[in-house]
């Protein structure tokens, strides 16, 4: 990825999504700040800039889906879909419900996901790594393989550790104290 379009996109995060606690994170942990990544998966520039960089951070990977648990991977799946689109690279988009649906078609999975497709599992922000685990597990359950696990930010938490049992390999864009350093003087606090 560029340097510009990385630098872009963690100004965005600091500018839009970095905001003060304390608020309890899907975790369970305590924190005194929050990064709200559908302040960023939402907007047109945020959307663009996401599909850039995981686009690039997926590099070479020889896959054919990419997903992520519900609701969060949600906006990134699409950023990532349409950009490897344009890229003329084919791959499916799919997410993970935390719970199976009760009517319809009653899938845990949307999207195409068929067994032996491998998979990339994606995160807005990781903390101790339970989400993606959700993720995972599903996706195993239907025979497909997980070939590396691609977030934004990584908060430092242990989800990295957990990951090493997960997939062979576990890439972020940013780290925690990336995202958390002053930006041109200020503090994003």
């Amino acid at each position: 990825m560029s340097d510009e379009t990385r630098e872009q996109l963690l100004s965005l995060i600091q500018q839009r999504a970095l905001t003060r606690g304390p608020i309890t994170l899907a975790s369970g942990q305590v924190s005194d700040f929050y990064l709200d990544m559908k302040m960023i998966e939402m907007s047109p520039l945020g959307s663009h800039l996401i599909g850039e960089v995981m686009f690039d951070l997926m590099g070479d990977l020889k896959i054919d889906a990419v997903g992520g648990l519900a609701v969060g991977a949600v906006p990134m799946v699409s950023s990532i879909v349409e950009c490897c689109y344009r890229k003329k690279r084919e791959i499916e988009g799919f997410f993970v419900r935390s719970e199976i649906k009760t009517h319809g078609t009653m899938k845990k999975i949307e999207g195409r996901l068929k067994k032996d497709a491998r998979v990339v599992i994606v995160e807005d922000v990781v903390t101790t790594g339970t989400s993606a685990e959700k993720a995972v597990d599903a996706v195993r359950e239907v025979g497909a393989e997980i070939v590396a696990i691609l977030a934004i930010v990584d908060r430092g938490a242990g989800g990295k550790e957990r990951f090493a049992s997960l997939a062979p390999l576990y890439r972020s864009v940013f780290s925690l104290d990336e995202v958390l350093a002053k930006s041109n003087g200020r503090s994003p606090f």
